[in-house]
């Protein structure tokens, strides 16, 4: 389940900068399976929440530098196919649909 899959990377991703793992920005790309561009973008969503991610050369991994740490939860709720409809304005592919928001508090 990809959705599943990129929720899992995205608290990935957390962790490793809260604990100040990541490594160099190739070390982390590779860490989580994905390019340095598609790492480049997941950071970018961060920022535009508002969380500050930075980069220290010295101590070799990125950082939450104004506090702000960001916290994923999710949970799995089986809808029914007309519920899709209204939530993908009237477009059904499959019975079974899923998606998912990051917003900030």
């Amino acid at each position: 389940m990809k959705a599943i899959e990129q929720l899992e990377r995205i608290q990935r991703i957390i962790k490793l900068i809260k604990h100040e793992k990541t490594g160099t920005p190739e070390e982390f790309a590779n860490c989580l399976h994905i390019g340095k561009r598609r790492l480049y973008e997941h950071l970018d969503d961060f920022r535009e929440m508002g969380v500050q991610i930075d980069y220290s050369k010295l101590r070799n991994t990125y950082y939450f530098s104004n506090g702000h740490e960001p916290e994923l939860s999710y949970s799995l709720k089986i809808i029914s196919k007309e519920k899709t409809k209204e939530i993908f304005g009237g477009y059904s592919r499959f019975n079974l649909q899923s998606a998912f928001f990051m917003h900030s508090a």
